[in-house]
């Protein structure tokens, strides 16, 4: 709607625009306000800010209409005014005009010229105003855009990233704080020596590319020597884009110069690591095929702990043996050697050497335990055979021995079962479990109360581990051992071994299955039973072991094995 003001002391006037234009009126396109001279126009234009246009005589009483021209301005810059005068002539349109008036009309008023008027001086002020609401939003969007320029500068700044931006002439446009920081240098002495070096490797890895927007993964490294001698690891990524309209690289690098160093150390851990275990490396080697349990970290530790101790004993026996030996040398060349020199001398030896036999005898057996635990008697050949007819053999071989003889085995196998493994595997297996049944599920309290800790040590053939007497000569109770066998299904069978005696604590069965897990090392005994029959089931076997044991109620093994092994 376009607003009027018609300023005019003839009554009649006010009378005629409203007959004449009362059809804009009621349809709401114009509205018109009146008054009678130009200090009421003033007032008026004063409480109606939104008035678009003026429509004033010249020749009014009080303030005349060029007078008004002259005070528009400062009431509304953006008002546009209409003169109309009787008065015709060059003189008056020239002063109108000169004042700022939009346009002039001569008495008698042409109301379709005067409709005309209006409606160009209307779209006039309409097309200010736009403009004006053009200019201002871009001031504003400009002010808003400075502001954020200035807040991301901000944000730059303080980035614990370094950025920096290139031209494609290689000139540097910006760089934040900590890409300073990185350089090592100032911000003048990065647009001398750094950007030069940083602008290559950006050409290096945009080579020909035409696209607007590249990005290069930040995985792409480059490093730095400082002037103070320090080298900085840095990964670089890098956006194509326009900045204060032109084409630049904006740079962003990561420094990664902590994760190198740790990494570098972890290099020479490894390689320290690698040194040190060099001796163990063929074991380590059999034992990660036995990974499963997660333990080759445990049996390393305790590798090197039973190995040292014997190595360390004869070490030192041998050192004093050479000691004795270099003295008795210097007392014979000399001819002082005397009966009781040689006596004490051949004592010494003789100490010694059993020692020394003893320790490396302990060390030999330690090794082929651990070769058997690894490698065990598994080496004979595949073959097709009756499982009830094997086991017959098996319990047979087994009741001769002292500590089977107190007590019962019992065999419970169907006919017809038919197995094609390895036989000399599963007899290592039996052996172990049947053994070790014997040697500790009937022991009577309180003759060797941890023994029921060592149900891991086992029989590995000629080297059956606590199948010893009781160290006080007690009596064993009777007990009864069962091997029993069942179809699972058409591939696999269950293989049971059982007792009913004292079972196993239940805080020591969650490492049944752990290298060197033994209460009796004192005794010889390595803990290494349970853990090489692990090894042979889930291995060579190709089946399942589990343990289930109730303290007081007795100890059963499953062996869970297929009808053809793998």
């Amino acid at each position: 709607m376009g607003k009027i003001l018609v300023v005019d002391d003839e009554r009649d006037v006010q009378t005629l625009i409203m007959q004449r234009f009362r059809r804009a009126v009621r349809a709401g396109e114009l509205e018109f306000l009146f008054a009678h001279d130009g200090q009421e126009a003033l007032a008026t234009l004063r409480a109606r800010p939104d008035i678009d246009m003026v429509l004033s005589d010249i020749n009014m009483p009080g303030m005349d209409g060029l007078t008004l021209l002259d005070h528009l301005p400062q009431v509304n810059a953006d008002i546009r005014a209409v003169m109309v005068s009787a008065y015709g002539d060059l003189g008056n349109v020239r002063a109108a005009m000169n004042r700022g008036a939009f346009d002039f009309i001569i008495k008698p008023i042409d109301f379709a010229d005067l409709e005309a008027t209006i409606h160009k001086t209307l779209e006039a002020c309409r097309a200010v105003r736009h403009l004006r609401d053009a200019l201002q939003e871009t001031r504003t969007a400009e002010a808003a855009s400075r502001a954020q320029a200035a807040r991301m500068r901000r944000v730059l700044d303080g980035s614990p990233i370094g950025v920096a931006i290139l031209t494609e002439a290689g000139e540097l446009l910006y760089c934040n704080q900590r890409c300073t920081d990185l350089f090592g240098v100032a911000a003048d002495t990065l647009h001398q020596h750094c950007a030069p070096t940083l602008f290559r490797h950006v050409q290096d890895r945009l080579p020909n590319r035409e696209a607007e927007t590249v990005t290069l993964s930040a995985s792409d490294e480059i490093h730095y020597l400082r002037e103070d001698g320090h080298t900085v690891w840095m990964a670089m990524s890098v956006d194509r884009t326009n900045y204060e309209n032109q084409p630049v690289f904006i740079v962003w690098l990561y420094d990664i110069t902590e994760r190198k160093i740790q990494a570098e150390a972890l290099r020479r851990a490894k390689d320290s690591a690698e040194q040190a275990l060099a001796d163990l490396e063929r074991m380590q080697s059999d034992l990660i095929r036995a990974e499963k349990m997660a333990v080759i970290a445990q049996m390393i530790t305790a590798v090197a702990h039973e190995i040292n101790t014997p190595v360390g004993i004869a070490l030192t026996a041998a050192t004093h043996l050479q000691t004795a030996s270099e003295a008795i040398i210097l007392t014979f060349n000399g001819g002082q050697l005397r009966k009781s020199d040689f006596q004490d001398y051949v004592g010494t030896a003789s100490e010694v050497s059993t020692l020394l036999v003893s320790n490396i005898e302990r060390a030999a057996a330690l090794i082929q335990s651990l070769k058997l635990v690894t490698e065990g008697k598994a080496s004979s050949p595949r073959s097709r055979f009756d499982l009830r007819d094997y086991l017959s053999d098996i319990v047979l071989a087994v009741q001769v021995q002292p500590a089977a003889s107190r007590h019962r085995l019992v065999l419970d196998c169907p006919d017809g079962i038919a197995l094609d493994t390895y036989p000399g595997a599963l007899t290592e297996v039996l052996l172990a479990l049947l053994t070790n049944a014997f040697a500790h599920a009937f022991e009577t309290e309180p003759a060797v109360a941890a023994a029921a800790e060592d149900v891991a040590v086992g029989a590995m053939a000629g080297g059956i581990e606590g199948s010893e007497e009781r160290m006080d000569g007690g009596p064993s109770r009777r007990g009864r051992v069962e091997v029993s066998v069942r179809l699972l299904d058409h591939e696999r069978i269950e293989l049971c071994v059982s007792d009913d005696g004292r079972g196993i604590p239940a805080e020591i069965q969650p490492r049944l299955f752990q290298p060197f897990a033994t209460s009796r090392r004192g005794s010889g005994n390595m803990g290494l039973g349970l853990y090489a029959t692990f090894n042979l089931v889930t291995g060579k076997l190709g089946g399942e072991i589990d343990i289930d044991s109730t303290p007081g109620q007795g100890t059963t093994v499953f062996l869970r094995l297929p009808l053809d092994a793998p």
